[in-house]
C-alpha cells in the first residue's frame, strides 16, 4: 500500500488561491517533479465560458500572481468547461 505524499506548501498555495478565485471550479494540482516548483493544473470552471484558451490561462496566471515564474518555476495548464 502506497503512503500518500503530503502536498508541498506551494501546491497547497496554488490549490487555495485557485479555489478562492474560481469557487465553483473543479481544481486538480500535481507537483510534477516533487521539488515544489513544477506543477500541472487541471481546472474546469464556468468562468471560462466564451473565453479563448489564452484568456482562460491569463485568468489562472492572474489568480496566482507574481509567484508564477519565481517560486512556481513551471506551470502546465489544462483549462476547460465543466462537463
Amino acid at each position: 500500500m502506497a503512503i500518500p505524499i503530503a502536498a508541498s506548501p506551494m501546491q497547497a498555495f496554488i490549490e487555495k488561491r485557485l479555489s478562492e478565485a474560481f469557487p465553483e471550479a473543479d481544481v486538480e494540482v500535481r507537483d510534477t517533479t516533487g521539488g515544489g516548483d513544477h506543477f500541472q493544473v487541471d481546472i474546469a470552471s464556468k468562468q471560462f465560458i466564451d473565453l479563448s484558451r489564452i484568456e482562460q490561462h491569463r485568468m489562472v496566471y492572474a489568480a496566482l500572481g507574481e509567484r508564477v515564474g519565481h517560486e512556481i518555476h513551471a506551470l502546465g495548464l489544462r483549462t476547460r468547461l465543466p462537463e
